[in-house]
């Protein structure tokens, strides 16, 4: 019948965060022009890490970003635990090697190379991690870094239109 077939919409043209004129997709990495960065994609297939509090508390967690490219999933493996999320937003800074306090009083028994530390904006506590490697401490440090600087660069329409559920939180938090 004519007219019910579903007409593809044509694709809108925008600049990323570079500047760039390129066509608009459902793709929140593609609008944030990190779909072949090989730090995005270690956090998209996730990691395996110890969180460390102290030299007798260090639990596994999965830390993955999602597919909206704002929210890290961060899993325990117990199952009474519901999942814990955050956003890129939410960070302040990353940090490299036994930086935070508690890093630094266990810098004798953990490797520095493989330490990082996520500082969150406001007054949620620090999340002190150690990776498997230095190369996973580098991809989760530069990957938090590009997602941060790529959204930061997007206007509010645009982040309004990518992330209208999480509008409010970056829209807050950035003020």
């Amino acid at each position: 019948m004519l007219g019910s077939e579903k007409k593809s919409k044509p694709a809108e043209k925008k600049k990323n965060g570079a500047g760039v004129s390129q066509h608009k997709t459902d793709d929140p990495l593609v609008n944030l022009g990190v779909q072949d960065d090989e730090d995005v994609k270690t956090m998209l297939q996730g990691s395996t890490m110890l969180k460390v509090r102290s030299p007798h508390w260090q639990r596994r967690r999965t830390l993955k970003l999602l597919d909206d490219g704002v929210t890290v999933h961060c899993e325990s493996n117990k199952s009474f635990s519901k999942p814990k999320t955050f956003s890129v937003m939410e960070v302040e800074c990353v940090r490299e090697g036994c930086q935070s306090e508690t890093l630094r009083r266990l810098a004798s028994s953990l490797p520095e190379e493989q330490c990082l530390t996520i500082v969150f904006k406001g007054g949620r506590k620090s999340l002190d991690l150690q990776c498997h490697s230095r190369e996973e401490v580098q991809h989760w440090a530069r990957g938090i870094r590009t997602l941060q600087e790529r959204v930061n660069n997007m206007s509010q329409t645009e982040k309004l239109d990518q992330y209208p559920s999480a509008a409010i939180i970056i829209l807050t938090i950035q003020t």
